[in-house]
């Protein structure tokens, strides 16, 4: 009797488990993994035509996130990052074309950020004042005045959105593009198996 006891108890437990995850384990990544993931809160933000972009324009695609001074080093090379991860995608054509490559900032430089997404299709400079950037970056839990500021020689942290607008990974700076990109596959992956 135990036996079977033991034995309904497993076999219970391995179908909540398929329940919980839509039939299958999260992906093992590099980065932090977000479980379960969180909504993006309420923000408005502007893009270099001046249009409003908030949570509600980011549903349908996933969405790379990074802060830091479009004036400063640490907006150089957040871009650079969003471009090395979209470029270690190649391969992957619909993820590819799905992808959004957002810099939030708080300076006011339409100059610089029209020739930064000069550079790529996928690429996104959403601006507003500091308080408002901040507060977008506290709310996906970085240091929000670091994240605009960066941290002198390192590469940005990256926040990822999944096609639901909700956070699902965390990217640090010291991950490479290369893994970040393997990641995402990853993500997407699993969640083209729930669907």
């Amino acid at each position: 009797m135990a036996v079977a006891a033991i034995g309904l108890f497993l076999l219970a437990y391995q179908w909540g488990n398929q329940y919980r995850y839509d039939g299958g384990e999260p992906p093992d990544i590099d980065g932090v993994l977000i479980r379960p993931p969180q909504p993006l809160p309420d923000f408005v933000l502007h893009d270099t035509g001046g249009e409003p972009v908030g949570r509600g324009t980011l549903f349908e695609h996933w969405s790379l996130l990074a802060f830091g001074n479009l004036s400063g080093a640490a907006g150089h090379r957040g871009i650079s990052r969003l471009v090395a991860v979209s470029n270690r995608l190649a391969g992957e054509r619909d993820l590819r074309e799905r992808l959004r490559l957002l810099m939030a900032t708080a300076d006011a430089a339409p100059a610089l950020a029209r020739d930064f997404e000069r550079l790529s299709p996928a690429i996104a400079v959403l601006s507003g004042a500091r308080a408002e950037v901040a507060e977008l970056a506290a709310a996906l839990g970085a240091d929000a005045e670091g994240a605009l500021d960066g941290v002198p020689d390192a590469p940005p942290t990256l926040f990822l959105l999944d096609p639901a607008a909700e956070l699902v990974a965390i990217f640090p700076g010291a991950q490479p593009p290369a893994a970040i990109a393997e990641d995402l596959a990853a993500l997407a992956e699993q969640r083209a198996r729930q669907r």
